[in-house]
């Protein structure tokens, strides 16, 4: 890739981060372009240049966000020989799950609100992205529950309670840094978080 072709990559990863973070915010119908223009540094007329408008920015900003969410939430193989056991193997996945919702607490603002609205946006984002990451959830859930390391219940509400618990404190820092005085972009207190989480769900 030349240095033309990097420069445009890195500008279209700014505007799309800038992006995420507004929606996540303000959702689709409170952000404007003019201000996720403004939070990535760049002149407006780049935004209609690389994504023609605000809705084509909007699935641009997704598609980057789980493209993302492949690439750093790579979750370790139940058989790989660094566990000695599946609870081992399930601790791991848990840890890496909370630490990307720590890096990412837009991920699950934007889908907050796009979901409590039934949007098209979010029955969109729901067929191409969020179908196949509940497939892996639900995998992970089965295996543990044949294990005994979950109890058998229902597989849905098993996913929403492990991802609701992984996210939540991030979604809500605010919240958390007001009532609690923590920080949730610490890392002691994402280690703490992700043993709590262990602890409470891995019997």
């Amino acid at each position: 890739m030349n240095l033309r072709a990097r420069q445009k990559a890195a500008t279209q990863a700014s505007i799309l981060q800038a992006a995420l973070e507004i929606f996540s915010e303000q959702g689709f119908e409170g952000a404007s372009t003019r201000e996720i223009a403004a939070k990535a540094g760049v002149h407006h007329a780049l935004i209609k240049y690389h994504f023609d408008n605000k809705d084509a920015l909007w699935r641009s900003a997704v598609t980057f966000l789980f493209q993302r969410q492949a690439r750093e939430l790579q979750l370790p193989a139940p058989d790989d020989p660094a566990y000695q056991s599946y609870r081992d193997f399930a601790k791991a996945v848990i840890r890496s799950v909370v630490l990307y919702s720590a890096r990412h607490p837009e991920h699950a603002r934007l889908m907050v609100q796009e979901s409590v609205r039934d949007s098209e946006r979010f029955r969109w984002a729901a067929e191409e992205f969020i179908v196949e990451a509940r497939k892996a959830a639900e995998s992970f859930i089965l295996l543990c529950q044949r294990e005994g390391i979950l109890p058998k219940v229902s597989v849905a509400a098993s996913v929403y309670i492990f991802v609701g618990a992984a996210q939540l404190f991030y979604t809500l820092a605010p919240e958390v840094r007001q009532v609690w005085g923590l920080d949730p972009s610490d890392p002691e207190v994402i280690e703490q978080h992700a043993e709590a989480l262990s602890a409470i769900l891995v019997r």
